[in-house]
């Protein structure tokens, strides 16, 4: 399986931390990935049923390469095949795992979280072990209205630090600071406006910047990585 994978994803990297936790980012062009009646058989009911909802064809070949490129990069991980993957979601929308169990008891003592971003034609999926993590990729925009966007979605301090910015580093600094945001609320599990952001107390936690090129499109993001508790009760 890991041939198949390769022929069509990007690995953007691997850090291996002191603390047994292991993160790596995964790239794909879903413009470029080819999938077939057997890998869209692995989709759950619900995912056919919001892919026959897009009207708009490349949107939904889009949606069902994604929904296959993250099963196969899960299966991976896990050594799980990828049709027997159940990915859920919790009451704000962030998807986890349900792992199958042996008996009563979980398969593995390690935590295993990842999450997906997406951008036009690319997607990117960070797996974690041992920690919560949340990731936001974007393709800049030569056209964007990067002034007004910030005035009116980023906070004062952040806002005025795109405001003071030199023409030439405004672009950057804006997509930064904008993934950073949404990484920093995905890893917390809830949607950035989420008023759970807001009450909730942040764990320990660190920022990994991401800035690449693929295929002549400059591609920013962050990936939010949560220090991990040794009280979470959600292991397998």
């Amino acid at each position: 399986m890991m041939k198949q994978v390769n022929d069509f994803v990007h690995r953007f990297g691997h850090e291996s931390f002191s603390d047994n936790r292991s993160v790596s980012v995964w790239f794909t062009d879903l413009d470029q990935q080819q999938t077939d009646m057997a890998q869209l058989s692995w989709l759950s009911t619900d995912e056919h049923a919001k892919a026959a909802r897009l009207k708009n064809p490349l949107e939904r070949q889009r949606y069902l390469a994604g929904r296959v490129f993250t099963r196969l990069i899960l299966s991976e991980v896990t050594g799980i095949a990828p049709e027997k993957l159940e990915i859920i979601r919790n009451q704000c929308g962030k998807p986890c795992l349900s792992l199958p169990t042996v008996g009563r008891r979980l398969r593995s003592k390690r935590l295993l979280r990842f999450n997906v971003s997406h951008s036009e034609n690319f997607l990117c999926i960070a797996t974690a072990l041992g920690c919560d993590v949340g990731i936001d990729i974007e393709v800049e925009n030569p056209g964007l209205d990067i002034l007004a966007i910030s005035h009116t979605c980023l906070d004062q301090e952040d806002n005025e630090r795109v405001q003071c910015s030199s023409l030439n580093e405004r672009s950057l600094l804006f997509y930064q600071l904008w993934t950073r945001r949404e990484a920093f609320a995905k890893m917390l599990g809830h949607g950035v406006d989420s008023d759970h952001v807001h009450r909730t107390s942040a764990p320990p936690w660190s920022l990994r910047s991401l800035e690449l090129t693929l295929e002549e499109k400059q591609i920013v993001g962050s990936l939010a990585i949560a220090t991990p508790t040794t009280t979470s009760a959600s292991h397998f």
